[in-house]
């Protein structure tokens, strides 16, 4: 007699107790995971990719330069291009602006600041959006009286910003220590700039994609 429950093939003797059948794990129920837009970032709304927005940004500015060793400031101008990353959260709103700013000041130099990064964060007032930034200069390089150039420049700023149809307007005012290592002197630089955005729009689909089996079944 052979025990196809108990696994064993060779015969058993008379005498010889039955052995209990060899259990079986059942297969593991697949998990069940959150697919919604806000479900893996309950706890961490403002780093949630499908509530981001995205936008690509180009400003005018204003600037008054002046050397420290200066009583008087020199009339210029600039001109950036850059993108931000923008994370909402209710009422409150915090990003990330990057940008590169040509910048011409007659009196003292044609400058190239490379990489430029701030940090934004301010309430969401209807269309109405104010904002404070901080942050530095990478790297920037000066043509003038000579060649200079610098690196981490700090910079703060405030600013307001008027949101439209798929884009936003801002005006802003910043302070800047414009910090020279090498060739001219630094100098301290405060504007006023002219934002526009025209294309933000959401960084990610409102639903992430999902490749899981009961996800497939429900399509």
């Amino acid at each position: 007699m052979r025990l196809v429950e108990s696994g064993i093939d060779e015969p058993l003797a008379p005498d010889q107790p039955l052995e209990p059948p060899i259990p079986v794990a059942a297969p593991a129920k697949a998990e069940r995971r959150a697919t919604g837009a806000g479900g893996s970032f309950r706890h961490w709304a403002l780093l949630n990719p499908f509530t981001a927005r995205h936008a690509h940004s180009a400003s005018l500015g204003l600037v008054a330069f002046r050397p420290l060793s200066a009583r008087a400031a020199s009339a210029g101008y600039s001109l950036a291009f850059g993108e931000s990353l923008t994370t909402l959260r209710g009422a409150f709103a915090a990003g990330a602006l990057q940008e590169n700013e040509l910048r011409f000041v007659p009196n003292d130099a044609l400058s190239l600041a490379l990489s430029r990064y701030q940090w934004e964060a301010g309430p969401r007032l209807g269309p109405i959006e104010p904002k404070a930034r901080v942050g530095f200069t990478l790297l920037h390089l000066d043509v003038g009286h000579g060649v200079s150039f610098g690196l981490l420049s700090p910079r703060v700023g405030l600013g307001l910003w008027l949101k439209l149809p798929r884009s936003r307007v801002g005006v802003s005012a910043f302070t800047e220590y414009f910090w020279r290592l090498a060739g001219d002197e630094s100098a301290f630089v405060h504007g006023l700039t002219l934002e526009f955005q025209p294309d933000a729009a959401p960084l990610l689909p409102s639903r992430p994609p999902t490749s899981s089996p009961a996800a497939r079944d429900r399509r």
